[in-house]
């Protein structure tokens, strides 16, 4: 059953980007232009607690967007790659239903965005030929946190990522801890509770 669900979720979160770019991009290298934006995730960005089976989903659509990005752009095509945060949409709504408590907590450390707003950063940067976007601080963070061998829109961007860089990575490092101590505290929690039922 897991691997049926890993094959789906890939399915869908990976080749439901590959076939439609497939499909458009021999027309955008006629005209000699294009955007084709794909939408990872922060999940994307970061593997988390209870996203074993969506985060490399979504760390996929990155590498597919670098190489894609160095193949078009001699054709004036460009890729941007989104990396959302929650979003208070109905599949939010539902995800949350079933969230471990670890994961539930960890999300809590930052807020949910409205989609209109998701909506807006992701065209705007599209149009603009961003190669990422992201949206609040948490998003620029962890763009510059994961930009490694990314393509870069500007000298600029660069410069701001080799400036940030540094700064960034110790902010990172204490919300790892934070996330740490959360799982730890949980698994705490769970073996008092059951060993508590297990003397009853």
């Amino acid at each position: 059953i897991l691997i049926s669900f890993v094959q789906r979720l890939m399915a869908v979160n990976y080749l439901g980007s590959v076939y439609p770019s497939r499909a458009v991009i021999a027309t955008m290298k006629e005209r000699r232009m294009g955007r084709i934006v794909f939408v990872s995730s922060q999940a994307g960005q970061l593997g988390l607690f209870g996203y074993t089976a969506y985060s490399p989903t979504k760390f996929a659509l990155r590498g597919l967007a670098e190489a894609l990005q160095m193949e078009v752009k001699p054709y004036n095509i460009y890729v941007t790659v989104a990396y959302p945060p929650d979003t208070d949409t109905p599949g939010f709504a539902e995800e949350s239903k079933t969230k471990p408590l670890e994961t539930k907590l960890i999300s809590e450390t930052s807020s949910v965005c409205q989609a209109e707003q998701v909506a807006r950063v992701i065209v705007k940067d599209a149009i603009q030929g961003n190669f990422n976007s992201s949206v609040g601080s948490d998003g620029y963070m962890l763009s510059i946190l994961t930009s490694g061998m990314s393509p870069v829109t500007s000298i600029t961007e660069g410069l701001q990522q080799v400036v940030c860089m540094g700064i960034f990575r110790i902010i990172g490092l204490f919300y790892l801890g934070s996330f740490d101590s959360i799982v730890r505290r949980c698994m705490m929690q769970r073996e008092k509770s059951e060993s508590a039922d297990k003397t009853e």
